[in-house]
């Protein structure tokens, strides 16, 4: 499992750890920090950076990131179910209290559904009825 070093707080005061990559849920770039976010179940962690260069970077690392809006990409295999209007992707089964969840728009939401769908295909190699 591919891990990456990130930071425990914006400032780097409390240090590094190494985080796995299928831990990460969601990132966004936190433009007042000037650093991107790292969101996985339990914590949240920070490093420098761009939105686009972390998503390049763990898609090169094996994961399956997409773009959902300027500022966030998304764990597509992380995404449990997904609303529209507002947009928003979960990455959890059921509702519950205080549960993450990442903002779209409405492109990156169409973005989402089209990755979600290609990951069904290959995972159970639908097959059209209609040849």
């Amino acid at each position: 499992m591919e891990k990456v070093t990130l930071l425990v707080d914006p400032k780097g005061k409390m240090g590094v750890v190494p985080v796995p990559i299928t831990d990460i849920l969601y990132l966004s770039y936190i433009s007042k920090l000037r650093k991107v976010a790292f969101y996985t179940a339990d914590a949240t962690y920070y490093f420098m950076g761009s939105k686009e260069h972390w998503t390049e970077v763990l898609n090169n690392s094996g994961a399956r990131f997409v773009d959902v809006d300027r500022n966030s990409s998304v764990n597509v295999e992380k995404v449990r179910r997904t609303e529209e209007t507002p947009y928003y992707a979960y990455f959890e089964k059921f509702r519950r209290v205080k549960e993450l969840r990442c903002s779209m728009s409405a492109r990156g939401y169409n973005d989402l559904l089209q990755e979600l769908s290609i990951g069904t295909e290959k995972q159970y190699k639908l097959v059209p009825i209609f040849q």
